[in-house]
C-alpha cells in the first residue's frame, strides 16, 4: 500500500490541545542518538506503566505514574498510536501510521523478551538482529527466533555490517545464511548500513556492498532488504544499484520523507511494548510480507552447490559454500559442465569418463558440437560425449573414425566405399574425383558395374570409375561416349 500523501501538499490544522511539531529527530543516526540522550527513557522490567493525559497552554501530553513523559516517540495508549515531540507534546498527525502493520526490531539490548505479551500488545511482525561486526552472533538471536515462532509472530532478521567491500559483504551474508538454518523466516533478511567505518566510502561502493549482500541472500532463497536512515539513504548509498531490493528506512519523527519509498518505516527507538524490558524500536510496515514470502527454514538446496573457484599450485578446484568440493564427478557451474578428477581438480583436454571420451576446453568447460582439436575435427553430442561412426548432423551424413576424428576423401566402411568431401560430408550422385567420374547411390555407397540412370546405361569399372570409349565387358564389345553413355 502507499505510504501517504506528500507532506508538501497535506494541509492540516493543529487543534488547540496539540503541540505544533517544531523539533524532530535528526536525519542522521548520529543526530538521533544525540537527541535521545535527553529523552526520559522508561526502564522498568515489563510492560507499560499507568499514566494519564495532561494539558496546558502549549498542548497536550501523556504523563506516566513515575512522572516521566514520552518524547520524540510513538506510543500506543488505550489501543491508539500517538506521536510526542521532543518536548513531550502530542502531535495530531497519524497520516503514515494509519493502516500500517505494527512491528518491532530487537537485539541483545532488550534481553529476554516475553513474546506472548508482545503479540498480545498488537505487534504483528519483528525484525530480529542475527549478528554484528565481524560475524558475531547476537546473544539473544536464537532465543528470540524460537520464542517469536512459538507465538506465531512473523519474523525477519537483520545484520549490523561493517563491510567495506563486496567480499566482506558476501562473507556477512554467508554467515547470516548459515545461522538462519532451522528458523522460520517469513520477513526479509536485511543488511544494516550505518557504521562509521563506512562513512568515507563512495555512494557507489556502499551500493555495491549492499548489492553483493542482497544477491547472496537472494541466491539462498530469502528476500533481501537494506536498512538505513534517511541521511544515509540520500547521501551515502547509490540506490540505482538496488532497484529490486526491499527498503527499511529510519526517520524518528511524526512523518517520514514522502519522497523516499520504503516498505518499512522505523519511526522511533523509544517505544514501549508489553513484554519488552525498556525501550524498543517501533516500525510501521506498508507491505504484508506474509502474502509475498513463502516461509522457509532452510536455504535453497541449490545454494550449497554454489561456491567459488580456487586456484592453488596444482590447479583449479571449486569450493562449495559448506567448504566441501566436487571430486571424481561432473558439476554444473555457471551454465557449463566441468569434470573434477579424483583429487578434486578441474580437468582440461581429453578425459575418459565412464567409458566415454569428452573434451574440456582450456577453461575446463565440457565442449559440445564440432571441435577442431590438433588439426582434426570431432563432434561431441549434446551430452558432450565424443561420437564415432556415422553421424547425421544438420541433415548431412558424416563418418567419424574409431578415434572420433571426422573423415574426408575415400573411406571403406563395412565393405563399401564412400567419398566424403573436404568438409567431411558424405557425397551422393555423380562425383568427379581424381580425374574420373564416380557414382554414389542414395546411401552414399560407390557403384560398380552397370548403372541405368536417366534412361541411359553407364558402366563403372571395378574401381568405380565411369568408362568411356570401347570396352570388352563379359565377352561383348561396347562403346561409350565422352559422357559415359553407352551407344
Amino acid at each position: 500500500m502507499g505510504i501517504g500523501i506528500l507532506a508538501s501538499t497535506f494541509l492540516w490544522t493543529v487543534p488547540t490541545y496539540a503541540q505544533a511539531e517544531t523539533e524532530t529527530a535528526g536525519s542522521s543516526m548520529k543526530e538521533e542518538s544525540y537527541l535521545e540522550e535527553n529523552i526520559e527513557l522508561y526502564n522498568e522490567e515489563r510492560g507499560k506503566p499507568e499514566g494519564e493525559w495532561k494539558e496546558d497552554e502549549q498542548g497536550r501530553w501523556y504523563e506516566y505514574s513515575d512522572g516521566t513523559r514520552p518524547k520524540l516517540s510513538w506510543r500506543k495508549i488505550d489501543g491508539q498510536w500517538y506521536y510526542f515531540n521532543s518536548k513531550g507534546y502530542w502531535i495530531d498527525d497519524n497520516t503514515y501510521e494509519e493502516g500500517s502493520l505494527k512491528g518491532i526490531d530487537v537485539s541483545k539490548w532488550q534481553e529476554e523478551i516475553d513474546w506472548q505479551a508482545v503479540k498480545n500488545d498488537g505487534i504483528e511482525f519483528a525484525m530480529i538482529r542475527l549478528g554484528y561486526n565481524t560475524n558475531q552472533l547476537d546473544k539473544y538471536y536464537q532465543r528470540n527466533m524460537k520464542e517469536a515462532e512459538k507465538v506465531q509472530i512473523p519474523v525477519g532478521v537483520y545484520y549490523y555490517s561493517k563491510a567495506t567491500n563486496e567480499e566482506e559483504a558476501v562473507r556477512d551474508a554467508e554467515f547470516v545464511i548459515e545461522n538462519l538454518k532451522g528458523y522460520k523466516v517469513s520477513y526479509p533478511v536485511a543488511i544494516d548500513l550505518e557504521d562509521k567505518v563506512q562513512e568515507d566510502l563512495s555512494k557507489e561502493e556502499l551500493g555495491k556492498i549492499a548489492r553483493a549482500f542482497a544477491d547472496e541472500i537472494q541466491s539462498a532463497g530469502y528476500t533481501p532488504m537494506v536498512y538505513a536512515n534517511e541521511n544515509w539513504y540520500q547521501n551515502y548509498i547509490d540506490w540505482s544499484l538496488l532497484g529490486d531490493v526491499e527498503k527499511w528506512i529510519a526517520s524518528y519523527s511524526v512523518s517520514p520523507n514522502p519522497n523516499i519509498k520504503r516498505e518499512i518505516w522505523q519511526c522511533c527507538s523509544t517505544g514501549l511494548v508489553d513484554g519488552v524490558k525498556g525501550n524498543v524500536d517501533i516500525n510501521f510496515g506498508y507491505k504484508d510480507y506474509t502474502k509475498y514470502i513463502t516461509p522457509r527454514t532452510e536455504p535453497l538446496e541449490s545454494y550449497y552447490k554454489s561456491g567459488k573457484w580456487v586456484q592453488d599450485s596444482t590447479g583449479w578446484w571449486y569450493r562449495y559454500k559448506n567448504g566441501e568440493y566436487p571430486k571424481n564427478q561432473w558439476e554444473y557451474i555457471d551454465d557449463h559442465w566441468y569434470w573434477f578428477n579424483e583429487s578434486g581438480y578441474m580437468t582440461t583436454g581429453w578425459q575418459q569418463v565412464y567409458g566415454k571420451w569428452y573434451y574440456m576446453d582450456q577453461w575446463g568447460a565440457m565442449t559440445t558440437g564440432w571441435q577442431e582439436i590438433s588439426s582434426h575435427w570431432y563432434y561431441m553430442n549434446d551430452g558432450g560425449a565424443m561420437t564415432t561412426g556415422w553421424q547425421y548432423i544438420s541433415k548431412k551424413w558424416y563418418y567419424m573414425d574409431r578415434w572420433g576424428a571426422m573423415t574426408t576423401g575415400w573411406q571403406q566402411i563395412y565393405g563399401k566405399w564412400y567419398y566424403m568431401d573436404q568438409w567431411g560430408v558424405m557425397t551422393t550422385g555423380w562425383q568427379y574425383i581424381g580425374g574420373s567420374w564416380y557414382y554414389m547411390n542414395d546411401g552414399g555407397a560407390m557403384q560398380t558395374s552397370w548403372l541405368y540412370l536417366g534412361g541411359n546405361w553407364y558402366y563403372l569399372n571395378s574401381s568405380g570409375a565411369m568408362v568411356t570409349g570401347r570396352h570388352y565387358i563379359d565377352g561383348v564389345w561396347y562403346s561409350f561416349n565422352s559422357s559415359g553413355v553407352m551407344q
